[in-house]
């Protein structure tokens, strides 16, 4: 994670920052855990003169159609978004299409997009990095990635 904090003090975000808003979607207690340590981190790193939000989603309210649209609004509008589950082929269809929405509501600012996977030793989400890699590239966002047991970012 220190990493992680290392490319987030170089970025823009990074600097004199007054106000920041994370969205993640996480898939359960374990995963949401490990954005709640990441959030916690950003928090006591920026400092107390920075105003932090935080909304959370778990994976299966994205199913909902409306609650997906007000998720993706709310990833829209912020600073840094967050993917956080566990090893898979692929992400589920209802985050690829929370994904969907928001690129098309995002706006032009600088933005992170986050994803947070397992240890290496549980799996491999290469195909789920290349994925959230190319998304972030194509919305022109800084891409960074976090296993737990790799103590930097790929």
């Amino acid at each position: 994670m220190d990493a992680i904090m290392a490319k987030l003090r170089r970025s823009r975000l990074g600097k004199e920052t007054q106000r920041l808003t994370t969205v993640a979607a996480s898939e359960d207690s374990s995963t949401d855990t490990r954005v709640n340590e990441f959030c916690r981190a950003l928090a006591q790193h920026l400092g107390q003169n920075c105003q932090f939000t935080k909304q959370m989603w778990l994976l299966s309210e994205l199913r909902v159609p409306q609650l997906r649209a007000i998720a993706a609004k709310e990833a829209a509008a912020a600073d840094v978004v967050i993917v956080s589950v566990h090893h898979a082929e692929s992400l589920p269809p209802e985050v690829q299409a929370w994904i969907d929405l928001w690129l098309n509501l995002k706006s032009n600012r600088h933005r992170i997009l986050l994803a947070l996977f397992d240890p290496v030793y549980q799996g491999v989400s290469s195909s789920m990095q290349a994925y959230l890699k190319n998304v972030a590239e194509g919305a022109q966002m800084e891409f960074l990635v976090q296993s737990d047991d790799t103590p930097s970012d790929r």
